[in-house]
């Protein structure tokens, strides 16, 4: 089955590559803040909407006034528009907050389409550049990149990466199926009893994360010294984050691997956040990208994933009688049912629930559908002999 996937690999530009990969990242961020004040002002002044094709016809005025746009590849400025207005897409949908400025200190980014570049043989000549870059690749591809995306991270870092279109083969079929619970305690735990400890990169890294924060603060504004310190603040947080993506895709790789269908729960993080005492531990986890992963993983590998609703009372409720126990607090990490006087671990139990939920909704035929909804779930089929329970 063909499937677009991503590869990232880092590079290393010669002094001429810098110059030009810098006027490109320069004008993408021009045009991009350019066009949003432009949109701010259309809205706020006349109440009206600049959709992509106004802001594409604006682009060629935007250029005689500034000469320097030309220097570059106006493909990485045509998607510099494209990524503005899925930025503002993103926020009506209420998905992402309305669009901010691009800042020159931050990570900056251009995307190629395959007119803007040039690959033979691994190698890839961009446009306005006459020599090819040179790529540490890390792993092979199949087929031609369709687009590729460059990206200097705020402690130079050059990265490019490759959008592939490729035939991923599905793996072979398991009789096992799983219920997996998401935890601070435990990253997971699924419904057979395994508990998977957390990375905890950023508790981790908080001490010497806090004492550079610290070092920042105290430097003057618009200084060397500053600018050496706030490199020191983002490589650490870039270890971080480097660190809970690859915990992230060894666990979702390892499920996906050994269960045939997966169930988890929806979990409404963004609001999970909003809790002061466990905001912290919440987002070092990485529920959100863990689900994510999960899904698309399940996609290319022709695996079952269901999204149990957010309102079940998978851990409330005793796994042997379905009783619902309504004082569950956070502290209670093993409870007895009153009606059968059976023995949870809180975990393990909301997982079975969560497997058994799961398996409930893929079964479910038209008539329960008003069922499904009530709880709010998510039932997301991957692949093609569940598609008819849900029609």
């Amino acid at each position: 089955m063909l499937k677009l996937r991503a590869y990232k690999f880092r590079f290393y530009p010669t002094s001429d590559q810098r110059d030009v990969l810098a006027r490109t990242f320069g004008c993408c961020r021009f045009v991009y803040n350019h066009f949003l004040e432009r949109k701010q002002k259309a809205f706020r002044k006349e109440k009206t909407f600049l959709s992509y094709g106004d802001c594409s016809e604006l682009l060629s005025d935007l250029k005689d006034e500034h000469p320097f746009l030309r220097e570059v590849s106006s493909v990485a400025l045509q998607q510099s528009l494209r990524r503005l207005e899925g930025a503002f897409q993103s926020f009506y949908k209420k998905k992402a907050r309305f669009p901010n400025f691009k800042k020159r200190s931050h990570k900056q980014s251009a995307s190629f389409m395959r007119n803007a570049f040039t690959y033979e043989n691994a190698n890839i000549i961009l446009a306005k550049m006459k020599t090819p870059l040179n790529i540490c690749y890390s792993r092979t591809f199949e087929g031609n990149p369709s687009s590729i995306t460059i990206s200097k991270t705020v402690t130079e870092e050059y990265y490019i990466s490759f959008l592939v279109e490729e035939d991923i083969k599905p793996l072979p079929k398991v009789e096992k199926s799983v219920g997996v619970d998401l935890g601070i305690t435990h990253a997971f735990v699924t419904s057979d009893g395994k508990k998977q400890l957390p990375s905890k990169a950023l508790e981790k890294a908080l001490k010497k994360l806090k004492r550079r924060q610290r070092a920042l603060l105290k430097k003057k504004k618009g200084s060397a010294n500053r600018t050496k310190a706030r490199k020191k603040v983002a490589a650490l947080s870039q270890k971080v984050k480097n660190k809970r993506l690859d915990a992230i895709h060894k666990m979702t790789t390892t499920l996906v691997y050994e269960n045939q269908v997966i169930c988890v729960e929806d979990l409404s993080v963004k609001n999970m956040m909003k809790n002061r005492k466990l905001s912290q531990k919440i987002g070092d986890a990485g529920w959100g990208m863990f689900t994510r992963c999960l899904e698309y993983k399940c996609d290319w590998y022709q695996r079952q994933f269901v999204q149990v609703g957010r309102f079940f009372p998978s851990s409330k409720q005793c796994h042997s009688c379905k009783t619902l126990r309504r004082n569950l607090s956070l502290k209670d990490r093993v409870w007895t049912c009153s009606e059968c006087n059976t023995l949870h671990d809180r975990d393990i139990n909301a997982a079975k629930n969560i497997k058994e939920e799961g398996f409930r909704l893929m079964n479910q035929n038209t008539v329960g559908l008003t069922e499904v909804k009530a709880w709010g779930a998510d039932v997301r089929p991957i692949c093609s002999n569940l598609q008819g329970n849900l029609q």
